[in-house]
């Protein structure tokens, strides 16, 4: 009993540092900076650190506090967070699958997807590096998980993840794209062009500016975790991890959403959404609850079908008015995708069992 604790608390150890050196990767990369050198400063008055308050989770809360000896600035909460969740799930994959390859191979994409959603939520930005890392990570894992003979499994499932998350991008587009914005970006075009090029190459894309110019609501770098979440799950998941990506994505910007409606008094809105939400849990639960008729239930679907086509059309004359807003989905990719992994079968299972468009 005592020797086992002692290796969970030893996975525990590394997996903090190796989420130390995660942070590393994912910021120096933002900040155009090698990996090695220099060593670890301040990132407000680039003060080296002392090895003493660089330690993975303690130094932040018991020694420095959260706060730079130096300059006394804050110390984002970023930092131990990404260090103590690394940790865990170090800990419940060894504890899941032993130190096998397989393990490795499992830790080697948990560390990829940590760093492309530090950076993709700090910049909204995924690096091709990382990206090309985690794509042949999950190919060479597929290959090992279900041998080299079935390399059909791994190629259909790149394409159709390729082909998925291109559709939802650029389908996106042109259901919410903004006409007048395209009218002005034609008539505006050569002093745009003037403006674009007094930039430096290195900035960044205006996010409208991107949309239209891309005709995509997504990043390429989502395609690329398409791909690779493809090569992992296969073809036959694909659909299942995005969809569920959209529906992790909703639940976390739902809340802030509505609240941005009701402050902005757009009630009518605000409202809709609401009456849509709770119309569809109470259809669930009537639905697992009670047998509803078959008229019933089209009943319902009708109506939950007109609510969210009013939703659609009010929230593309929205984004007209207001323009796009950037919105990382790459993290809600890359968690549902070892979701599915793992429990793909269950869900399935549940909404066959308990969803009546699949049901029947």
């Amino acid at each position: 009993m005592y020797d086992i604790f002692l290796i969970c608390f030893f996975i525990l150890v590394v997996g903090a540092c190796i989420g130390s050196f995660l942070n590393v990767v994912a910021l120096r990369a933002i900040s155009k900076e090698s990996v090695i050198f220099p060593n670890s400063k301040c990132p407000s008055c680039n003060t080296p650190i002392k090895w003493y308050d660089n330690i993975p989770i303690f130094s932040y809360f018991f020694t420095v506090k959260g706060k730079c000896r130096s300059c006394g600035c804050k110390i984002s909460i970023q930092y131990p967070i990404v260090e103590a969740l690394t940790s865990v799930l170090f800990l419940v994959v060894c504890i899941s699958f032993g130190f096998t390859i397989k393990s490795l191979l499992i830790l080697i994409l948990l560390s990829m997807a940590i760093v492309l959603s530090v950076t993709d939520i700090k910049e909204q930005y995924t690096y091709t590096v990382h990206l090309w890392i985690f794509v042949i990570t999950s190919i060479i894992s597929s290959l090992y998980f279900h041998g080299i003979k079935n390399y059909m499994f791994v190629i259909l499932g790149v394409l159709s993840g390729i082909i998925v998350m291109e559709l939802l991008a650029r389908g996106s587009f042109y259901l919410i794209k903004k006409k007048h914005i395209i009218s002005e970006n034609n008539d505006n075009e050569n002093c745009n062009d003037k403006k674009n090029e007094e930039k430096n190459d290195e900035d960044e894309e205006d996010i409208n500016t991107y949309i239209q110019k891309k005709k995509r609501v997504f990043g390429i770098g989502d395609t690329y975790i398409a791909a690779g979440m493809g090569a992992l799950l296969g073809w036959k998941y694909i659909i299942l991890a995005v969809m569920f990506a959209v529906i992790l994505q909703a639940v976390c910007i739902i809340p802030s959403f509505l609240l941005s409606l009701y402050k902005g008094k757009d009630y009518k809105l605000c409202f809709s959404l609401i009456g849509f939400i709770i119309l569809s849990i109470i259809y669930w639960v009537l639905f697992n609850i009670i047998s509803l008729s078959t008229p019933v239930s089209i009943t319902f679907v009708i109506i939950l079908a007109i609510i969210a086509f009013y939703i659609l059309t009010a929230l593309q004359n929205k984004t007209n008015m207001a323009g796009f807003k950037t919105i990382p989905f790459g993290p809600p990719l890359l968690v549902s995708m070892f979701i599915i992994y793992f429990w793909g079968e269950t869900i399935i299972n549940f909404i066959r069992n308990h969803i009546w468009l699949i049901a029947g």
